[in-house]
């Protein structure tokens, strides 16, 4: 009786399991990647020329890739890259993450890189507020001033500035944030700034800024340390705007000059 019950208990957990071989594979497949260290280079073609840009890194930073590695390298029509969360806030606020694969049993951060793509109907990229021109449709005029222009996104209270590639900026830049509002104090939204920037012409980046909220330890800025990201809040609770603080403004720049040294170290543009 107890063997048949044994039996019986085996057929249903595999009854209960239905997902297909080719799914448990995958899966399995991606657990082995979380803890990979061997070097692989993701391609990704531009949309305007032929060029790729290749980017080395071990397979377990890498996320998501729908493509089959072949002989350490693979295609895809962009890539996620995965982190400790602290990494880029400040960057390199972690500098022990670069080099080891991110612990996902802790909090993460992702990287993004993609193709630049042109406006519809045409095959050149624009550059300068490069994403105002690309879909100016998202974009409405909140503030002038300073030289400088404040953009409302969407219908959801987020705000953006575009920064262009100068002397101390490497690339066009757009930052994203939803301004500290009092009246929720407790909202996250505030604490989590989307930065996009062009990278190496035809392609891009993207990533959050964390405010000091979700940074801890030996990775949390001192009381007195100034820090852009809180900076940012703090000019919100006082009613302020961010075109009145050019500091944050660069201090997100250079925060992104740093992490585009980062990646030119592990990539390169190729035909």
């Amino acid at each position: 009786m107890k063997r048949w019950l044994y039996i019986l208990i085996l057929c249903l957990a595999g009854c209960i399991d239905g997902r297909s071989e080719e799914e448990k594979n995958k899966q399995l497949q991606d657990k082995l990647a979380m803890t990979d260290t061997t070097e692989i280079t993701v391609l990704i073609p531009s949309k305007v020329s032929s060029k790729k840009l290749a980017i080395t890194l071990p397979r377990c930073f890498f996320t998501n890739l729908k493509n089959k590695v072949i002989d350490g390298k693979v295609e895809e029509i962009a890539t996620g890259t995965i982190f400790a969360l602290p990494t880029f806030s400040g960057f390199p606020n972690d500098e022990k993450a670069l080099h080891q694969c991110p612990d996902y049993s802790r909090p993460v951060a992702g990287l993004s890189i993609a193709p630049l793509y042109p406006k519809i109907g045409t095959t050149k990229l624009e550059y300068g507020n490069f994403w105002l021109k690309q879909q100016s449709y998202q974009y409405a005029v909140k503030e002038q001033r300073n030289n400088q222009t404040l953009y409302r996104v969407g219908i959801a209270g987020k705000l953006s500035m575009f920064a262009n590639q100068s002397d101390t900026n490497q690339q066009d830049i757009s930052i994203e944030f939803w301004p500290f509002d009092a009246k929720d104090a407790s909202d996250s939204y505030p604490h989590q700034t989307d930065i996009y920037s062009v990278l190496d012409k035809e392609f891009s980046v993207a990533y959050t800024v964390y405010s000091s909220r979700y940074l801890h330890g030996k990775h949390k800025p001192l009381p007195n340390q100034w820090y852009f990201a809180d900076a940012l809040i703090d000019i919100y609770k006082h009613n302020e705007s961010l075109l009145d603080h050019p500091e944050i403004v660069q201090g997100f720049i250079e925060n992104n000059n740093r992490i585009l040294d980062y990646i030119h170290q592990h990539s390169k543009v190729v035909n």
